[in-house]
Parts: C-alpha cells; structure tokens; sequence
C-alpha cells in the first residue's frame, strides 16, 4: 500500500508547512491547531481541505498529516505517517546571558536555535539595562526558530535570575565557559571537542563589572572569544559556532 509520503517526491517535502505542537503524535490521531497556526494556514498559506502538512513537538519526531477544517476557525490536522524519528539526544549546550533590547533579543533567540542552544538561561548582573523579559514572547520565538531550521527538539526557556544566584546552584557536572572581555584567558576553541554538557555565559550590554569579573572566574572557567569587543548577541553565535566546529 502507497503511503502518504510516496505521493510526494521525497526532495520536496521540505517545502511542506511544518509546525510545532504541544500534543502527542500517533498514527490516525488528529491535532487540533492553535487559532494563529489555523489562521496562518488557511488565510496566509491558503491551505485547504486535504493539502499536507508536517508537525512535530520536540518528542515523538515529525510527522505529516491531511488539513481538515471543521469550521470557519478550526483547523485540524489528521496524521498519517510518520516521517522522521525523534533522533538521540547530544549533548545539552546552555547559553547563559543577559536580557537586551527586543530587536536584538529576537536575532540572539533566532540564531542560538539554529546553532544548537538546548537551554536558554537569561541573567541580571550589575550593567543589566533591560531586567524584565516576557516569557510567551521568547518561547515563541524559540518556537517558530525549531520550526524554521527544522530542528527536532525545542530548546528550553529557563527562570529569569540573578546571576549569582545562577552560579551559586549550578551543578557541578556541567562546566561554564565564561566569556570575559579584556581578560587573559585561553580561546573558546579549546572546549570545542568535549562530549559532555556544557554552559557558557555572554555578558551585558555594558560589560561584566571589574567586581563580577573576580567572582566569575572564582565560579566558571574563563575563556576568549577573540581580540575584539562583540555585542551579546554576536558574541553568543561566535561561541556557539565555535564550540560546534
């Protein structure tokens, strides 16, 4: 019997919506979509009744699915096949930074997603401007980021802390590469290759204070990211590259 996907040339199936969902997915079940994914399908996309689309939810891998809308607001999508298994989990890479500005914070979220960031750990230290994040709004963009990049698992928005507190808690398996500007301390580069979990902290706007500094290195282990000064947002995908090089 031909299955869903055989009707489609298998180079083309990237061209297929794919969304995230928070429902288990299962053979013949069907998921009811969130009003703005319903709305982007039908009235942006124009999808209707019996086009394909692919879903996934960070757990049972992605599947694809018939569009069925039981009404002028429901979408519904009835999943056939699936097409590709969750794949083995790799080692957990934690970002630790400090909230900035919305523009900048978005382009941060969007690239660590696709550079491989598993765990988001936003931070306050002394030189911190922005010291309120809206959660929905960054879970989201971590949302539509996995979708984009095709990425399977979804990375995780931790708890807005002080940063002191942050390290005072860490556990002690997971090593913290601190990048520390104007401070002597070997390149990023050297930790590249290690198998196991690993953390790495960007500091703020205005630089990490000559006081956070000691304290810092007393709890983390320095690193540079080079000889020029880069913006938080820079400096995470420099870090983040360099590390899976």
């Amino acid at each position: 019997m031909m299955s869903m996907s055989d009707s489609f040339n298998k180079n083309e199936m990237f061209k297929l919506p794919r969304l995230f969902v928070k429902e288990p997915l299962s053979l013949n079940r069907g998921i009811e979509l969130e009003s703005g994914q319903a709305h982007y399908l039908r009235n942006v996309l124009r999808r209707k009744e019996g086009d394909f689309v692919r879903l996934f939810n960070g757990i049972d891998g992605e599947w694809i699915g018939a569009m069925s809308y039981p009404d002028k607001k429901q979408a519904i999508v009835n999943l056939a096949e699936q097409l590709l298994k969750q794949p083995a989990e790799t080692r957990r890479t934690h970002l630790l930074f400090t909230p900035i500005k919305k523009n900048r914070m978005d382009w941060l979220i969007e690239k660590a997603v696709e550079l491989g960031a598993t765990d988001f750990h936003p931070v306050l230290t002394q030189n911190t401007e922005v010291r309120k994040i809206k959660e929905e709004r960054l879970e989201h963009q971590i949302f539509e980021a996995a979708e984009q990049c095709e990425r399977f698992e979804i990375p995780k928005l931790h708890t807005l802390q002080k940063l002191e507190q942050l390290l005072s808690t860490w556990p002690e398996n997971i090593p913290v590469l601190s990048c520390l500007e104007r401070f002597d301390a070997p390149v990023i580069q050297e930790y590249a290759k290690q198998e196991q979990d690993i953390a790495f902290l960007i500091g703020p706007e205005g630089g990490f204070t000559e006081e956070e500094k000691q304290k810092i290195a007393s709890k983390t282990t320095p690193v540079s990211l080079g000889n020029t000064i880069l913006r938080c947002e820079t400096a995470a995908a420099k870090a983040l590259i360099l590390l899976s090089a």
